[in-house]
């Protein structure tokens, strides 16, 4: 499950997903969950407690080159949407969060549309099940399109490990670089994670050129949170963990830095 200020934030998502503006106070949370909170921060009082979980949520969402998606007065209780659609995309994914098919697929297809209007380049959704190229002879015509060779498919596979499929504008099939997104429905979970990546890594290993020029990455996307807490913890993982707050509208296109 999400860490209590995420959950917080998931709570206000939820208040704001069908009105504009609502008044909002720490009575949102449980007394167990405010106790927890008071503990947390350090904090003398339960207001005291929500307004630094908000600061941290604004600095989280800020460290993601974007913006939380409301805006608030603690001193009324007003909250107000900034952003409409991703907190109905967040109130949507933590009401699917830890279900299947179909769930998993939908929370696919919307991460799927939030990272397309975050990247740049092409995105292609390619997870089982399909409602086009559902053919082996389809799917495989249309992965060697991106540059992916003839065995790129074992006998029993459905999608190759693969669920989305980036490629940033950089290059020129079969010389461009490509992404492995795959999407998990569920909170993080290292180990699943582990394993279900070694079926994209595989099918990766049979593109005509990546594998040998390392122009490739793998990332798998929880329907969760990835914070500073996982600083750390990430090193020698095989994949990058991602999470909601990665598919927020981003608020700064480029950062660009020159040491010259």
């Amino acid at each position: 499950m999400p860490s209590l200020r995420f959950e917080l934030f998931e709570l206000i998502c939820d208040e704001l997903r069908n009105r504009s503006e609502r008044i909002i106070t720490e009575s949102i949370l449980s007394p167990d969950q405010l106790e927890e909170l008071r503990d947390a921060y350090g904090a003398s009082t339960d207001q005291i407690a929500m307004e630094k979980a908000l600061k941290d949520l604004v600095d989280h969402f800020k460290s993601k080159a974007a913006r939380i998606p409301f805006g608030y007065n603690l001193s009324t209780g007003r909250f107000w949407r900034l952003n409409a659609d991703y907190i109905k995309f967040v109130s949507n994914a933590r009401s699917i969060r830890g279900l299947g098919l179909p769930a998993a697929k939908k929370f696919e297809t919307q991460t799927w549309q939030r990272l397309s209007q975050r990247l740049t380049g092409t995105l292609h959704q390619v997870g089982a099940p399909r409602k086009r190229k559902k053919t082996r002879a389809g799917f495989v015509g249309y992965l060697k399109e991106l540059g992916f060779g003839e065995d790129v498919m074992e006998p029993k596979d459905k999608d190759g490990g693969f669920d989305i499929l980036w490629l940033p504008p950089l290059g020129a099939i079969p010389l461009r670089p490509v992404v492995s997104l795959q999407c998990k429905n569920s909170s993080f979970d290292r180990e699943d994670a582990s394993i279900s990546v070694v079926q994209a890594l595989r099918s990766i290993g049979r593109h005509t050129h990546l594998l040998q020029a390392g122009t490739y990455m793998l990332a798998v996307i929880f329907n969760d949170y990835i914070d500073e807490s996982y600083e750390g913890k990430a090193k020698g993982w095989p994949f990058v963990p991602l999470g909601l707050s990665d598919l927020a509208a981003l608020h700064r296109r480029l950062e660009a830095t020159s040491l010259s």
